[in-house]
């Protein structure tokens, strides 16, 4: 089996000898003038070798010579190709790094998840609040949009930067739906409460930083700089479970506007080849989120209870419009079609 995948004409050849001394031996039996005869089995002969061409072609060995013969188109393509890919590298980098930093916070807060579970109020309010069916609803469909528009882009791998935009918004989809179905009383909930409304937000943020500003390498640095000084404070109060609960959600509207601040500055530089929709949806959703934070209960302007139906209303509304925002942003990706890639020196 093995010899006649490697040397295919040696097998056919014999079987097509004895088909022409069959047609010669039909031809003089039918008094077949000669030149036609020859004629025929030149034919015959042509045939024969394109046939044993076309059993090479498909065999192992056959394959084997197809898969390793480039042209000089091929060529250029392979060279374009790794040379995007080295290029792709520097955000590759920087990208790992802030995933690094990001959980740095969490070092200066350990104490946060240890602590005395009667000295907490979060089962008075914020725990249903979290809990109710309608979040916990909300949050799944966040997940499914961000997850639906991942495959999407895993299906249509245009461009690698595309790609890793598109799985930096899955961290922060799946602590969401962690902090709404398990109670906060576990470590491992109250960790994905914080990361969701840090780390989750920041990281594509930061990729997006990268791509529209590729000249300014000190600007990234002085991001991660200051996003470790001012999370620190802010993931502390994240995680506190001890102290007043609405504070922890106080903490999370502000930081969701407070971390978004310096991609704008990018955006803003590379406005016109930056995909408009992904921007104004999530826009519209953090203006509404910080409004109703600062009209709603958690700083006290409305008497309202955080399990209230408007309240999960609010949050449901909020949930849902970061998923679509998501889900946009990743079909889109970092910029407008036929708009030349970045290049980081």
């Amino acid at each position: 089996m093995a010899a006649a995948f490697l040397i295919p004409e040696t097998i056919v050849q014999p079987g097509l000898s004895h088909f022409s001394a069959r047609t010669e031996a039909l031809g003089k039996a039918k008094d077949v003038k000669a030149p036609t005869n020859v004629a025929t089995l030149s034919n015959q002969s042509s045939q024969s070798r394109l046939f044993a061409s076309s059993i090479a072609m498909v065999s192992f060995a056959g394959i084997r010579r197809k898969r390793f013969r480039v042209s000089k188109e091929a060529t250029s393509e392979v060279l374009e190709t790794a040379k995007e890919e080295n290029n792709n590298e520097y955000a590759y980098k920087m990208v790992k790094i802030a995933a690094i930093v990001t959980v740095l916070p969490f070092l200066f807060c350990i104490g946060n998840f240890f602590y005395d579970p009667a000295l907490s109020d979060f089962s008075v309010e914020y725990g249903p609040h979290l809990a109710h069916p309608a979040l916990r609803t909300t949050s799944v469909v966040q997940a499914i949009l961000v997850f639906s528009a991942v495959l999407w882009r895993e299906k249509y791998r245009s461009d690698p930067i595309d790609r890793l935009f598109a799985w930096l918004f899955v961290p922060e989809a799946a602590t969401h739906i962690l902090l709404h179905w398990f109670s906060h009383y576990h470590a491992f909930a109250n960790f994905a409460f914080a990361y969701a409304f840090s780390a989750g937000i920041a990281l594509p943020g930061f990729l997006s930083l990268l791509c529209y500003v590729p000249k300014e390498k000190k600007l990234p640095w002085l991001y991660l700089a200051l996003y470790m000084i001012t999370q620190i404070p802010i993931v502390a109060g994240l995680t506190n479970m001890v102290g007043p609960a609405k504070m922890r959600l106080n903490f999370a509207n502000i930081n969701t506007a407070w971390i978004t601040t310096p991609f704008f500055y990018g955006i803003l530089k590379r406005w016109k080849d930056v995909p408009k929709a992904p921007v104004v949806l999530a826009t519209l959703t953090i203006s509404y989120q910080v409004a109703m934070g600062i009209m709603g209960p958690i700083t006290g302007a409305s008497n309202l209870k955080l399990y209230d139906p408007s309240c999960i209303f609010q949050h449901g509304v909020v949930d849902i419009g970061f998923g679509i925002a998501y889900a946009v942003s990743i079909v889109c990706g970092v910029f407008r079609p036929k708009v030349p890639r970045p290049v980081w020196d």
